[in-house]
């Protein structure tokens, strides 16, 4: 009898857990998922040169022949001979003549930095063309026209 009752006693228990006292789960909580946004690559921008104005006979006669020679030294270093002629006066299909330059220094430096339509075979970094390197080859090539 002892037994059964606990036995009884047992199931009563079990049952009172599982039936009334029922816990509840909590609802899951919604998931994180991670989202990009695509941004478009940046175009290279366009470089317009403008034809410069005629230089004054004043800054013609300002070229000094040390700028002009350091200039050179640039022109031989950076190859330019090979497209544009030993003394700029073109090489047919490889590269136009560069006597009678009309660029203006400020652009004609935006170039040499930029390339222009050009690409890499005309861009210069600072540490291969520095700002004074591109102002005496400027007046170099001033010169020659």
């Amino acid at each position: 009898m002892k037994r059964n009752l606990l036995f009884s006693l047992l199931v009563l228990v079990l049952a009172g857990a599982c039936s009334g006292g029922q816990a509840s789960t909590p609802p899951p909580l919604p998931t994180q998922i991670p989202t990009y946004n695509y941004l478009q690559p940046t175009v290279a921008p366009v470089i317009i040169s403008v034809d410069a104005t005629e230089e004054t006979t004043e800054a013609a006669a300002t070229i000094d022949p040390d700028i002009v020679a350091q200039g050179r030294s640039r022109y031989v270093a950076l190859k330019c001979a090979d497209c544009h002629g030993e003394n700029g006066e073109g090489n047919g299909d490889k590269g136009p003549t560069l006597v009678g330059l009309t660029l203006s220094q400020d652009d004609f430096i935006t170039f040499m930095r930029s390339g222009g339509k050009l690409g890499a075979a005309h861009q210069y970094a600072a540490n291969r063309l520095s700002l004074n390197g591109a102002k005496n080859l400027y007046q170099y090539l001033k010169s020659l026209s």
